[in-house]
């Protein structure tokens, strides 16, 4: 019996050594067609590498494919102050037509409370100003009034010219406009008359929101560059003045957003993180204001 196992496990080791010897001689040759590839084209070594690195990196999260990468541009250096200026944002004064649309309640602040917020401020002292009399205030080529504060409204709702505007012109209050140039004369939207009809009044100035109010840092370096310069183009041409800053839409920005911004001509931006301008650069800070608020909240804020 115990012969028997011993033959079995002699033919075993048998079987095995033949399939051993076959991948130990796959390996040699391979081996050794790898490295006479790699001596006469020692390239396809660095090839390979360089793939690989890519590779790797285009597994990480990026705002901007490789290919459409600039150049670093640096960014104009922040233009300091010594003091913190409010730059309140507003989207929608209205009355929610929709009441089971919650989310826009946070968006959206009532005509009764926008007005009972301007009387607040106009009884309180405050001088709404534009965006670039902040910039010669910060730069120091004018002097700042009392309490300087600068009213935004986002994305151009017909809203701004139905309600917004004959408030502003009844406190005569400055103000600015950031518009979508693509989204005009659409839906829920202004028209390019109403908007060359309140410029011409001086009271508002139009910045940019870009064409077609998209996330900037989802899109290569060219196509937010071009997002841009399109959008500042054609609200110069429609208002007749220079755009000198931008909104970000959604807040969201990133360094070569910013970087695309200056290459087009701005020379500030502002986003929708909390807090108050203490210079001019291009991601200022923002206050904005909720439909919750009571006129002391509003208050507490700026």
């Amino acid at each position: 019996m115990a012969k028997k196992i011993f033959l079995i496990k002699t033919k075993w080791w048998f079987g095995i050594i033949p399939i051993l010897f076959s991948i130990l001689l796959g390996y040699y040759l391979i081996n050794s067609f790898n490295q006479k590839i790699e001596k006469t084209y020692p390239e396809s070594k660095i090839s390979y590498q360089s793939s690989h690195a890519e590779a790797s990196s285009s597994a990480k999260p990026t705002a901007t494919p490789a290919a459409s990468i600039k150049p670093v541009v640096n960014l104009p250096p922040k233009i300091s102050g010594s003091f913190g200026v409010p730059i309140l944002t507003y989207h929608f004064v209205a009355n929610n037509p929709n009441p089971q649309d919650i989310a826009r309640d946070s968006l959206e602040v009532t005509p009764d409370k926008f007005e009972a917020q301007m009387d607040y401020l106009s009884s309180h002292g405050y001088t709404p100003i534009s965006l670039d009399t902040l910039f010669a205030i910060f730069s120091k080529q004018t002097s700042a009034p009392a309490k300087p504060i600068v009213l935004t409204f986002d994305d151009g709702y017909i809203d701004f010219y139905t309600t917004v505007y004959p408030i502003l012109t009844r406190f005569n209050f400055h103000a600015v406009s950031f518009i979508p140039t693509g989204l005009i004369g659409t839906s829920y939207y202004m028209n390019w008359g109403q908007i060359r009809e309140i410029a011409q009044s001086g009271l508002v100035t139009f910045e940019d929101h870009t064409v077609s109010h998209a996330n900037l840092a989802g899109l290569s370096y060219d196509q937010a560059l071009k997002q841009m310069t399109d959008s500042k183009n054609e609200l110069q041409s429609q208002t007749g003045y220079p755009v000198n800053f931008i909104a970000y839409p959604y807040g969201i920005s990133n360094s070569l957003v910013q970087q695309a911004a200056t290459v087009a001509g701005f020379v500030g931006g502002v986003g929708t993180w909390y807090g108050k301008a203490d210079g001019i650069y291009m991601n200022m800070p923002r206050i904005k204001v909720s439909g919750y608020w009571a006129i002391e909240e509003f208050a507490s804020r700026i």
